[in-house]
């Protein structure tokens, strides 16, 4: 080895030591990058896209495994959550900028589909993940008896559905307005003293038959975008189609909700024999009013007590909400048509008349009406009313029925496009 061979590689050793600095350097920026939770653009676009291509797919429901000391409990079964033990496990929150506040639910319950949901994050312009943490829930609060086991079943851990909330400024007031969950229900609420009672569902097939094909909400993207108004993007999904969802929020006394779906049907749609497969439904409870329980004027029980239409023409047609007089006897089924309008009303306010159930407030539920909507397939409107005999039965159904047949989408712009406005009010 000659001198300057020596020099030319001492004059290196800065240069070698320099790329592996960088070196490892990158290895770790790479490890971090794996570390953290994925970020993510979500657009409409990109969601159409996603549901163009499941559609092409054979369904998987991706049916959970039954929990029995968190799913619904059996009868008098003393496993199981119910309503007010489920609410006990109230998380930490996942978003708080004092206008808007965000909480994810954990499975428990009739919580139990799991839901993606990612959050928008500005200074990154991008969604990042919410992660289920054991921690972040409270299951060990005394009022849930028996208490849960610890640790929890492995099945039971994630994610399944959300809450909104706003910062009412005249009372001020940190008020909750929109629950979604992976099993496709929400519910919607205008400010207090509302209350959420009536349910909408992002979806229908076969409503009320024994192989009725539930909408689930698969993704959801959520996004503050002012102090009156937040952004929803999403990903439904059935055993007849896969949908991209997109929702504008915006609370009030009377809030709403602006729905655009685009529809892939995974299998062509032949009307005539699809007597409920639609893009929106309504799930209310309607037990008894004052023709139940004549000699008893604070017996009634019901979250909504009557249906209203209005149709392109400005008719108005009315129909009080009833159930079969006898349990064996089949539900009452009615078809109102193409409507503009429909609405499932709780009319009556006079707490009195619930004041066996006080608690529940039903003077308070919510009345929900739909407008606006826009079909490019024509479509007509069900009332499905079925009997109960007990206060927590979803026994009325309203639904959007398309009764045109329709192909299997071609291409992502073939998709069924379907658009309306919820509102909750008082």
């Amino acid at each position: 080895m000659t001198a300057q061979t020596n020099d030319l590689q001492i004059a290196a050793l800065p240069r070698l030591a320099g790329w592996r600095l960088r070196l490892l350097v990158n290895v770790w920026l790479c490890a971090l990058a794996l570390s953290t939770p994925a970020a993510i653009a979500a657009t409409f676009t990109g969601l159409a896209q996603e549901a163009f291509e499941r559609s092409r797919l054979d369904w998987d429901p991706a049916s959970p495994e039954p929990v029995v000391e968190i799913d619904p409990p059996e009868g008098s079964d003393a496993l199981g959550l119910d309503f007010v033990e489920y609410d006990k496990l109230m998380g930490k929150l996942l978003h708080d900028d004092s206008v808007w506040w965000l909480r994810a639910n954990p499975r428990g319950n009739f919580e139990k589909d799991p839901l993606d949901i990612w959050m928008y994050q500005p200074e990154s312009e991008n969604y990042t993940p919410a992660i289920y943490r054991v921690a972040d829930f409270n299951y060990a609060h005394p009022d849930i008896q028996p208490p849960l086991p610890d640790p929890l079943p492995a099945a039971a851990r994630y994610l399944s559905a959300v809450d909104i909330g706003f910062q009412r400024g005249n009372p001020k007031s940190w008020p909750q307005i929109l629950h979604l969950g992976g099993n496709g229900y929400g519910r919607l609420a205008g400010f207090p003293p509302l209350e959420f009672g009536t349910s909408f569902r992002l979806g229908v097939h076969n409503v009320g038959q024994p192989n009725e094909d539930f909408v689930k909400l698969r993704k959801l993207y959520l996004r503050p975008i002012n102090e009156r108004a937040f952004r929803l993007l999403g990903l439904v999904e059935c055993e007849a189609y896969a949908a991209a969802l997109a929702a504008t929020l915006q609370p009030g006394a009377a809030s709403t909700l602006r729905v655009t779906l685009h529809i892939f049907l995974r299998k062509p749609l032949r009307a005539a024999d699809e007597p409920s497969l639609g893009p929106l439904g309504l799930s209310s409870m309607f037990w008894k009013d004052s023709r139940a329980t004549p000699d008893d004027a604070e017996d009634e029980a019901h979250d909504a007590d009557r249906f209203i239409v209005w149709y392109p023409d400005g008719r108005r047609r009315e129909q009080p909400l009833a159930i079969p007089a006898d349990p064996t006897d089949p539900p009452l089924l009615t078809d109102f048509g193409k409507v503009a309008d429909f609405a499932l009303v709780q009319s009556n306010r006079n707490a009195a008349h619930y004041r066996r159930y006080a608690p529940v407030d039903y003077a308070n539920r919510v009345s929900l009406l739909v407008s606006d909507i826009a079909s490019s397939l024509p479509y007509s409107v069900g009332l499905w009313q079925s009997y109960t005999d007990y206060e927590g039965a979803d026994n009325i159904a309203v639904f959007v029925r398309f009764n045109r047949d329709a192909d299997t989408p071609a291409s992502v712009s073939d998709g069924i496009v379907f658009s309306y406005t919820l509102t909750a009010y008082r």
